[in-house]
């Protein structure tokens, strides 16, 4: 079982934002800033104070706030034309897993140049540091804050691409669960159960390993014990820590041992349909639990099984049910007839098709999967 593991972030948890972000800059001698976020974002309060602590420190601080949930090529080269304009010195990004995946991009760009469609599609590679990156997560989801990958649309080849390096990790990761306070609960669901299909993807996956199996496991039974109370009380602070916790795991396990098949069917139901990734997630994970766990080893199951409050010897079934009932108790859709979005007119065969083509997460997955498969769990969620 070979395994490689780096992770070079700083991790700072639990320390609060504005007290201490704008003196650690000021010692680093980092005081022209580029701030990325996203429009709504930084309208709330706590968030137009933070940049207000970074100016009064001495930082000359430019704001790029134009990420979407979905960030695509276009928005990455707008914010990269402003970090060059001002000549920035570190990007900060605020915000949830696609605002600090589009500020990897910027800051990739920022010191390899070149357009990031060049590294889309593989001619060409990373192969300098990215510009000092802090990442402030204000969700506990993807665990981009923690990882050397982003996920950019490329609206031209209609296709979601990966780039990936070592050099492409954040400087620093600032874990301040106090900003998770006021996420409304239909985001503090969605993307708490992206944390735990992350780690359950990397615990199943074909490129899991010892090192990272309890943490995997940790991520999953917090997920399970946390959320619902995250969910019911947005200012329950020992639950958003635990999720933030769990979040920092989960993309870990994720970024060291890779995704699944709910991995690559999100592809296509985040590129077409405009599917938040955990709305995605939570409509494909019973029915890839299904299909995965006749492959799974026993002890594994077992493991599984005790972190979701379950018998060790609970059948696939029993499995395969409780995560449908967690998923319904969070109030995220199982169909798609579940959701305000028409799905008639799309082409479900090629969504299988493109499915096929995240060869990366289907081959680690943990057992081998067809092209009926991915069309039949397709079809599985559009009938309900």
């Amino acid at each position: 079982m070979p395994f490689t593991l780096y992770i070079p972030t700083q991790v700072v948890f639990g320390q609060s934002v504005r007290n201490s972000l704008a003196a650690w800059l000021r010692t680093a001698s980092k005081l022209c800033v580029l701030l990325v976020s996203d429009p709504f974002l930084i309208e709330l309060p706590w968030a137009r104070q933070i940049c207000s602590d970074l100016e009064a420190s001495g930082c000359r601080l430019t704001q790029y706030t134009r990420v979407s949930s979905n960030p695509d090529v276009q928005e990455v080269h707008q914010g990269l034309q402003q970090a060059r304009e001002e000549g920035v010195q570190a990007i900060v990004a605020l915000g949830g897993g696609s605002v600090i995946d589009a500020a990897k991009a910027i800051a990739m760009l920022l010191t390899n140049g070149d357009n990031y469609t060049d590294y889309l599609s593989g001619n060409r590679r990373v192969q300098r540091r990215s510009c000092f990156l802090v990442a402030i997560p204000t969700t506990a989801g993807t665990g981009s804050e923690v990882t050397r990958s982003c996920s950019i649309l490329d609206s031209a080849s209609a296709t979601y691409k990966v780039v990936s390096s070592p050099l492409m990790f954040p400087h620093m990761a600032w874990i301040d669960p106090t900003l998770t306070l006021s996420l409304p609960p239909s985001l503090t669901a969605a993307t708490g159960i992206t944390v735990m299909i992350q780690a359950l993807e990397a615990y199943l996956a074909r490129r899991a390993n010892p090192f990272v199996d309890p943490l995997a496991i940790a991520a999953i039974q917090t997920v399970w014990q946390h959320l619902p109370r995250a969910l019911a009380d947005g200012h329950d602070i020992t639950a958003r820590q635990a999720m933030m916790l769990a979040a920092l795991w989960a993309g870990w396990c994720r970024d060291q041992c890779g995704g699944g098949l709910v991995d690559a069917l999100s592809v296509p139901l985040r590129l077409h349909l405009r599917l938040h990734s955990g709305i995605a997630g939570a409509l494909t994970l019973p029915h890839v639990l299904r299909v995965n766990l006749p492959a799974i080893p026993s002890a594994r199951r077992q493991h599984l099984s005790n972190a979701l409050g379950l018998a060790t010897d609970a059948s696939d079934e029993q499995l395969v049910e409780r995560i449908a009932q967690f998923i319904q108790y969070l109030g995220l859709p199982l169909r798609l007839k579940d959701l305000d979005t028409a799905v008639i007119d799309y082409d479900w065969h090629r969504f299988a098709d493109e499915v096929m083509q995240q060869t990366e997460s289907i081959t680690n997955n943990p057992r081998a999967v067809s092209f009926e498969d991915c069309r039949g769990i397709l079809a599985a969620i559009l009938s309900g």
